[in-house]
């Protein structure tokens, strides 16, 4: 009995560890609109009221598959991911980090600070997800209904033992972590001289 409870210990803690640890190794290329589907289009044309710049990619990291609109919106970077049938998934914003709310901005520095020895903050966003009505009303109207789900996306470099790696990690509104990756970059993203 006591050998299943400590297996079973073992296990719950392998778990646990594999929810907010993981890896990360995305693979994005470029595709034309005609690849594009449809029902993404549609949405998109129909919330981003006039918006011509917009480049489309394909994007998988191993597990799931999105269509991805990258644009500029009211001077911030939009980056709209689409499931492979045209249904709208999240819809992601570049932020600053003096944009965040100051009591977000003091939880998410010390959970960095409790990590690592340095860090340096390479891409925040803010994550919506929610319904495609309320995600396109918070274009359309700027409207953050109590519908949808806010989360923070951060890239980073931390630096643990002298040793600097590319982290991607993912907080809630309030600024706790959720789930950290390690991003894997394939020889393509590094460029030697």
């Amino acid at each position: 009995m006591k050998n299943i409870l400590s297996t079973m210990g073992l296990f719950l803690l392998i778990a646990l560890t594999s929810v907010t640890f993981g890896q990360k190794r995305e693979i994005e290329r470029a595709v034309p609109l005609s690849e594009v589907p449809e029902r993404a289009k549609i949405w998109l044309s129909k919330t981003y009221q006039g918006q011509r710049k917009v480049k489309w990619y394909f994007q998988t990291d191993g597990e799931k598959q999105v269509y991805e609109a990258k644009l500029k919106w009211n001077g911030s970077w939009h980056s709209v991911e689409f499931q492979p049938n045209g249904n709208i998934q999240n819809i992601e914003i570049l932020i600053r980090t003096r944009d965040l709310e100051e009591d977000v901005r003091k939880r998410l520095f010390a959970y960095l600070n409790s990590e690592y020895s340095g860090f340096k903050i390479d891409r925040m966003q803010i994550h919506y997800t929610g319904s495609d009505k309320a995600l396109g009303n918070l274009i359309s109207e700027g409207k953050v209904g109590p519908e949808l789900n806010l989360e923070y996306e951060i890239e980073y470099i931390g630096r643990v033992n002298g040793v600097s790696s590319l982290w991607e990690g993912q907080f809630d509104s309030v600024g706790n972590l959720i789930e950290k990756r390690s991003v894997e970059l394939s020889s393509t993203d590094v460029l030697d001289f």
